[in-house]
């Protein structure tokens, strides 16, 4: 995400995934909010949510990119029947 740019709040497809992003490079000034709860990013600590709830990014850092790797998996309560 480039220096003062953010992703407006939005909803994920559906709640059968959960959504994780491992911070690669981040600013102090860049943040998630997940429904009412904004929490900024750390370097080497992975961040896991529903992205079904209403969320949104901001990295208000004036001259540093957020870098992240996104990765997707399968909620944890979903039957092997239904991830088939």
């Amino acid at each position: 995400m480039s220096p003062m740019a953010s992703i407006d709040p939005h909803y994920g497809a559906c709640n059968l995934k959960l959504r994780c992003h491992f911070p690669l490079f981040v600013p102090e000034e860049a943040f998630l909010k997940v429904a009412d709860d904004a929490r900024p990013w750390k370097e080497g600590e992975m961040m896991i949510f529903d992205d079904s709830y209403i969320h949104e990014a901001a990295n208000l850092s004036k001259d540093k990119e957020r870098v992240i790797l996104l990765i997707d998996v399968w909620h944890p309560d979903l039957a092997p029947t239904e991830i088939q």
